[in-house]
């Protein structure tokens, strides 16, 4: 499930439930299943699935969210609603509601004819494609823009999500004529215009690209990518002054612009470039950091090449990166519980369902998400999202997450409203720690039984 191989899953989910017998696990089986149902799109499967979920646990209102945004996705529009009507009076505090009462107003709205059936589809896609994009997983990006498009192909998002998806795996003439199909269908859909330049400079075509980053620095006169990019294009064009305009320009906005500083300093109009001055956070980490190590009287430490975590139950950890200061954690508070894995096998199986709980984290129940990796090779993938009020306000991604590679130390820092097993709501921190030849999971339990 966490690579989203959907069939497979399936398949392995009956076999499971034709062992267990009435095991408890029957539960988690049937919800799998009609996650990987819905995904597929086969949603009477899906449905029959949490007709099963209910008979368990017939008092679980994610069971109730499911079923409507299942009947949502499948266009069932006064089922759905009537479903989500339910949720809102039965269980007035759950953490959905906002959620809920954003699902009925535009169900009402596609009803009445204002929005086209498959919106809802649409947009539970589109926040998939948001993950997956993060994640690297452009071939599920393409997937999914394509089933946008059939859904709503009057709408640019998914014709724009195709030319992302093409652009990433290097098919520009495709990307191009996407980001196209995006900009006819809505010509004020901002993106589009800059990533028409951008693909144009990738096909060798810089004075097409010229028309279309102007065009978006038009839009948005702050955009360093587009002055960087109309620097490229004016340098492939023998225009050598009007490319160090543009980029001495993208300085004066940002002094610390890395690519504006490389790219002055190869036609040696500039110093080499320089790293951006630490952040706030780096010089508190730094100042925290002896304080923290000595309450920790006994810790537990580990080590990975630049990588030392330190670690005490009831006090705290620390995980420093040598290699790179500017990645560093510090957490005060405790108790942490710890559980091992037995086989290798497990490990890929942690790491794919923690992908998988990604792809179930939202803009409107989540505040703050970040996941740091560490790659046994050396190298760091490094993601953060961040969300305020419902709304993704940040996000930097760096490198490729596998779920197949096994990374050396893993963290995913989680403030969530999600009701979960472990809390209601549940906030906290989960770190993974390979250690070898003893792979362990570290969790903390910050809000629940620790605190800050």
């Amino acid at each position: 499930m966490g690579d989203e191989r959907w069939d497979e899953a399936i398949a392995a989910l009956h076999r499971f439930l034709g062992l267990i017998g009435d095991s408890p696990d029957r539960l988690v089986a049937h919800q799998n299943l009609g996650a990987c149902y819905l995904a597929l799109e086969r949603f009477d499967e899906a449905l029959a699935a949490l007709d099963e979920v209910e008979r368990l646990q017939p008092e679980d209102p994610d069971v109730f969210y499911s079923r409507g945004v299942t009947c949502a996705c499948a266009a069932r529009l006064p089922e759905a609603i009537a479903v989500f009507e339910l949720l809102k009076r039965r269980w007035p505090q759950q953490a959905r509601q906002y959620e809920v009462k954003e699902d009925i107003q535009q169900l009402g709205r596609i009803q009445s004819g204002k929005l086209p059936p498959g919106t809802y589809l649409l947009e539970h896609l589109k926040e998939q494609i948001g993950i997956n994009t993060d994640l690297g997983d452009f071939h599920l990006v393409e997937h999914k823009a394509r089933r946008m498009i059939a859904a709503v192909p009057e709408r640019p998002e998914g014709h724009f999500a195709l030319g992302i998806a093409c652009l990433e795996q290097d098919r520009y003439p495709e990307a191009l004529e996407s980001f196209q199909a995006a900009h006819a269908r809505d010509p004020r859909y901002k993106p589009t215009i800059y990533n028409i330049g951008h693909t144009c400079l990738k096909l060798e075509r810089p004075a097409e690209a010229l028309v279309w980053l102007e065009r978006a620095l038009r839009r948005n006169p702050k955009n360093l990518a587009a002055l960087h990019q109309l620097g490229v294009a004016c340098e492939r064009l023998g225009r050598r002054d009007e490319a160090i305009a543009w980029w001495q320009r993208a300085l004066k906005l940002d002094p610390n612009y890395y690519l504006a500083q490389q790219r002055l300093h190869e036609i040696g109009e500039g110093p080499p470039p320089v790293e951006p001055p630490h952040p706030l956070e780096a010089a508190e980490f730094h100042r925290l950091l002896p304080l923290i190590k000595k309450r920790m009287r006994h810790p537990k430490i580990f080590r990975n090449g630049g990588l030392t975590l330190s670690c005490q139950s009831g006090v705290g950890y620390v995980l420093e990166d040598a290699e790179n200061p500017l990645n560093g954690t510090i957490y005060m508070g405790g108790p942490f519980n710890v559980g091992g894995f037995e086989l290798e096998e497990d490990l890929l199986d942690f790491m794919g369902m923690v992908k998988m709980l990604l792809h179930t984290i939202d803009a409107h129940n989540t505040r703050d998400v970040a996941i740091l990796v560490y790659y046994a090779d050396g190298s760091t993938f490094n993601y953060q999202a961040r969300f305020q009020r419902g709304k993704r306000v940040g996000d930097d991604a760096h490198g490729q997450f596998i779920v197949t590679e096994a990374p050396r130390f893993f963290k995913l820092r989680m403030d969530s409203d999600l009701v979960t097993p472990y809390g209601n709501p549940m906030q906290g921190k989960l770190i993974y720690l390979s250690q070898h030849p003893k792979p362990a999971v570290l969790v903390s339990t910050l809000g629940l039984e620790g605190t800050r």
